[in-house]
């Protein structure tokens, strides 16, 4: 069952005005905050709400993008890198299903859910369905869950050794470097072209960074494991302060793989 939450505003309403929820309200652009929300059903129709496998999946794949970032952040020592690459690759024929089965089944659980919510709810700016963060973070997290579908398909497509991709083990920051900062192998590394790459993984990074931060604040709450206002609030801000960090490591990352083509 869905956990549904009224707040009354300032007129002793237990719901937004339909005006307000249709125009950003600069406040809220100013104070990323759990905001008041709107009394709404979820069609859940009494079976377990679609919100607690998007939170199941995504808490899975917050934890693979977080050491992803961690091995990424190894590149500005290559030797380093190229170590964690061959102890990963020393699996053998047990690594694609690690990935499989680790990955590539909650990414799959994750879009379909996310594509069933984003159906529904489109990019609309405060729709009255979502059950948890202001309108302007779930406008956000709706907005960014886009840029990574774009994100994912175009970094595993030209990356994983599955499709073909340019990541080779043996050679790790090698050819990460020349596959990201230099996607185009004919031009310059600082041609125009090679640097629209390099600023599309850049937007993706941002985009994944708050996409998880977000994620992880409302998925505790659509899990039952953060239900007062001050708790929720908590953890919205340790998670802002944790996404800060992440933000500086995969920032860090992207500037050692792509130094050649940006300067």
């Amino acid at each position: 069952m869905c956990v549904e939450t009224s707040i009354k505003s300032g007129g002793g309403h237990g719901h937004q005005s339909r005006a307000a929820a249709t125009r950003p309200d600069p406040r809220a652009i100013l104070a990323l905050k759990f905001g008041a929300e709107a009394k709404h059903q979820c069609n859940c129709s009494g079976h377990t709400c679609p919100r607690r496998y998007l939170a199941w999946s995504g808490f899975a794949l917050g934890g693979f993008l977080l050491l992803h970032l961690a091995l990424n952040s190894l590149v500005w020592w290559p030797e380093k890198f190229q170590a964690a690459s061959n102890r990963i690759h020393s699996f053998g024929a047990a690594l694609p299903a690690l990935e499989v089965g680790l990955v590539f089944i909650p990414l799959a659980v994750h879009i379909a859910f996310g594509l069933r919510t984003l159906r529904r709810e489109k990019l609309k700016y405060g729709v009255e369905k979502h059950h948890h963060g202001s309108n302007l973070r779930q406008w956000l997290q709706r907005l960014t869950a886009l840029i990574l579908l774009v994100f994912i398909a175009f970094h595993v497509g030209t990356l994983h050794r599955w499709f073909g991709g340019r990541f080779d083990p043996h050679d790790a920051f090698g050819s990460a470097s020349r596959a990201i900062g230099q996607f185009w192998c004919g031009l310059p590394a600082g041609h125009p072209g090679n640097l629209l790459f390099a600023q599309f993984y850049l937007l993706g990074i941002a985009a994944a960074v708050y996409h998880l931060a977000n994620g992880i604040a409302t998925g505790a709450e659509v899990l039952g494991w953060v239900s007062t206002p001050g708790t929720q609030q908590r953890l919205w801000r340790i998670s802002v302060i944790a996404a800060s960090a992440l933000l500086l490591a995969g920032l860090a990352a992207w500037l050692a793989l792509t130094r050649k083509a940006v300067f």
